[in-house]
């Protein structure tokens, strides 16, 4: 989902935590959000894929954006 969509379920109180944790995919972190019923939501770009940050802390400010004040993060592999 993007920041935007994102941050709507945060208003709605639909997500409960943000995690950022290193991608699988890429060298680098991505965001993932606890959704309230379960199971996790990444923040993506309008094209669907998901968005990897170069550091903890931009991925970090990424969450703070969709309005959370505290994230979460994984340890790496």
């Amino acid at each position: 989902m993007t920041l935007t969509e994102l941050q709507g379920l945060y208003a709605r109180s639909d997500l409960v935590e943000a995690v950022v944790e290193p991608s699988i995919q890429e060298d680098g972190w991505i965001v993932e959000f606890r959704h309230r019923r379960g199971g996790f939501v990444p923040l993506t770009d309008g094209a669907g894929s998901e968005q990897c940050y170069q550091d903890v802390d931009t991925a970090s400010e990424r969450a703070f954006e969709v309005g959370f004040h505290q994230v979460r993060i994984a340890d790496s592999f």
